[in-house]
């Protein structure tokens, strides 16, 4: 039932195996919680380890064991919480009510860590209601932790088949450098081969959508080693034979070997090697200085990458071997000290992540009180349904509301007609949860209204393991699943965003959806894409709907302020310039394809586009532009474009110059 954090996120394309051997971990707890002590903690041991898998399919380069862990460890508190009081309503409503609050303040840190959030509140709203003894509860915490710890197990020893593309593509793309940085050295007008460098992009990248939606610190996988590759073409270009270059680009190529093996003890390697490289570009001519500190701190961020988590900072020569190599980071306390703040940043009456937190708790207090105090026939429906529709959204609030709701009745009558027709029990009926948690993932890119129904349909024989159903209880669940959506609504009505909250999120999204228009249409300008018309009329198409969001939060009663109509004015105006700029490029598509264009152009561009879109929006804050590197990604271009004597390069320059400056006026203006 948990898997609601993996599936809410559209996880992509998780391949069959992967999902499989999650599956049959599940169905295994589930089983030994079943035959050891009974159905409540054959429940929460499966939930967990559903929670736990899903987690562990996610996209992340680095530390899923540690966070599979860590999620194990946070489902086995909530059912530690839920069953030592799901028996006494009193506690039992605070108890919802707090962890529900808790768990809306955990979108502040992010979608991954509310959903695991909301994840953790389902396991505890759908406790039952049985007095609590030592033997019941230590072991459903004890089989919750070890389902999720499965979980990291299955995938520590039989990683998603991706992945190992991807490291097989990592480790082929930097040993690739490596032995073009020794020839360069040797010959400075050798080349860098490409076909290395275009297999790893491939290995990191199915689709534009996930392309937008990976993290900065994602694309840089597959983006640094494209940077590192240009700035040691450069480099060669440079070479006269006696002004220290090779020297400095033999350095680099010891260090990209060191990169390309990511082992725990070639960290210490790299480290020195590094610091060699530091050595040896000190002594280097000043006219080169330039390239070789951008080459320094790319060499360093591909082994923080490789041997960090995205964040270590590999060390100078002369220093200790005790302390040498590579300097990690926190890692998971570290995240974790770092989330706090995050959601300290937001405790503040206006932000929405607040609200969300205040609505949900009390939300799902009041569903909680409403299923004990009128005895509500299957009323954990209630908050349940409460926690799997409230998110932190300002945009399409109701009708998102609506569609989960919808899918949660949907999923409610499925699963309730196939307990009528066949009447599953036991072990029975956690198959059936595991096949439908199974269609959950294969239906995870049709939209939350399908993931919704396949979950709740899940729900039905993950807590309902006895298989007893009629028509009665159809009508039961039902109802508990329509007063939990209406207490949702309720919830939204009587503690909505501020109108300038909104306003703020809305021309953030309209900003960033505007931006990705722009990247995908000046992407298209270097790169031979596959049906560039479809990806840029898609771009435009979210775009024209973000406006539209943006227009009717403007129209939201904020009007009397002159200040604000200023703005509005203003940003219009600018955001009709990239329009305009986007829609010349566009109109140049054709020409520009048609033309050769040097690696070192495409690698700038890439580098602009990804300062473009920066990292995806938060719950917690519009999306902002990094103007800083934004500016000097367009720098970049202009330099590689300055020598370019082809019309479509100068437009190509004109517009990248008038959307970065359009762009740096308006994010400079969003009011705060």
């Amino acid at each position: 039932m948990a898997v609601i954090k993996g599936l809410a996120l559209r996880p992509s394309v998780p391949d069959f195996g992967a999902v499989a051997r999650s599956l049959l971990g599940v169905l295994v707890i589930a089983a030994i919680g079943l035959w050891v002590v009974g159905p409540t903690a054959a429940m929460a041991a499966a939930g967990a380890a559903t929670i736990a898998g899903a987690t562990a399919l996610q996209d992340s380069p680095h530390g899923r064991i540690p966070l599979v862990v860590g999620v194990s460890v946070a489902m086995g508190l909530a059912v530690l919480v839920g069953a030592s009081t799901s028996a006494y309503s009193m506690p039992f409503i605070a108890v919802v009510a707090v962890g529900c609050f808790l768990a809306g303040l955990a979108w502040a840190a992010g979608t991954n860590p509310g959903l695991i959030a909301a994840a953790a509140a389902v396991l505890l709203v759908t406790a039952p209601p049985v007095p609590p003894t030592w033997t019941t509860v230590s072991a459903s915490v004890l089989l919750a932790v070890v389902g999720g710890l499965a979980q990291a197990a299955l995938i520590g020893l039989w990683p998603r088949r991706r992945w190992r593309v991807q490291r097989e593509a990592l480790t082929r793309a930097y040993r690739s450098l490596a032995a073009d940085a020794r020839a360069l050295a040797a010959d400075p007008s050798g080349h860098i081969e490409q076909e290395p460098l275009r297999a790893l992009r491939e290995a990191f990248t199915f689709t534009h959508g996930q392309a937008v939606r990976h993290p900065l610190a994602y694309r840089a996988w597959y983006g640094l080693p494209e940077r590192i590759a240009v700035t040691l073409a450069a480099l060669a270009g440079r070479s006269r034979g006696d002004n220290g270059v090779s020297s400095v680009l033999a350095a680099a190529a010891d260090v990209l070997d060191a990169v390309s093996r990511p082992t725990r003890a070639n960290a210490k390697a790299t480290g020195y090697a590094m610091g060699r490289f530091d050595a040896v570009a000190a002594s280097t001519a000043e006219l080169e200085s330039p390239l070789v500190r951008r080459l320094s701190a790319q060499l360093r961020d591909a082994a923080a990458l490789r041997f960090g988590d995205g964040s270590a900072d590999v060390v100078p020569a002369g220093r200790s071997e005790a302390n040498g190599g590579v300097q990690h980071s926190p890692g998971l306390v570290g995240t974790l000290a770092h989330a706090v703040a995050m959601i300290r940043d937001q405790l503040s009456a206006e932000s929405p992540v607040m609200r969300h937190a205040i609505r949900l708790g009390l939300a799902a207090g009041c569903g909680v009180a409403i299923a004990r105090v009128a005895e509500v026939a299957h009323g954990y429906w209630i908050p349940l349904t409460v926690v799997m529709v409230l998110r932190p959204e300002t945009a399409h609030t109701y009708t998102r509301c609506a569609g989960r709701v919808a899918g949660n009745v949907a999923g409610v009558i499925l699963a309730t007609g196939i307990a009528l027709v066949l009447h599953p029990a036991g072990l029975f009926a956690a198959v059936f949860a595991v096949v439908l948690l199974g269609v959950a993932y294969a239906v995870s890119g049709w939209g939350y209204v399908a993931v919704s129904a396949a979950l709740a349909a899940a729900i039905v024989f993950f807590v309902d393991v006895s298989g007893a159903a009629s028509l009665a209880t159809m009508g039961d669940r039902v109802l508990a699943t329509l007063i939990g959506g209406v207490l949702a609504v309720l919830a939204h009505v009587a503690l909505p965003d501020r109108d300038d909250v909104r306003l703020r999120q809305r021309a953030g999204e309209l900003l960033k959806a505007e931006i990705d228009y722009a990247a995908t249409v000046i992407k298209a300008s270097v790169h031979d894409v596959d049906r560039p018309g479809e990806m840029v009329a898609s771009s435009w198409e979210r775009a024209f709907r973000a406006r539209a969001a943006f227009e009717a939060a403007a129209a939201s009663g904020l009007m009397n302020d002159r200040h604000l109509r200023r703005w509005l004015s203003s940003y219009r105006a600018g955001l009709n310039a990239v329009t305009a700029s986007c829609t010349a490029l566009e109109a140049n598509l054709p020409a520009r394809r048609a033309a050769t264009t040097s690696t070192a152009l495409r690698s700038a561009v890439d580098e602009f586009v990804e300062a473009l879109r920066g990292d995806p929006q938060t719950a917690g804050s519009p999306w902002t532009l990094d103007v800083d590197v934004l500016t000097a990604a367009a720098a970049r271009v202009r330099a590689e474009l300055s020598d370019v004597d082809d019309a479509s390069a100068r437009v190509l320059l004109t517009e990248i110059d008038a959307v970065t400056e359009r762009l740096v006026d308006i994010a400079t203006a969003i009011p705060d």
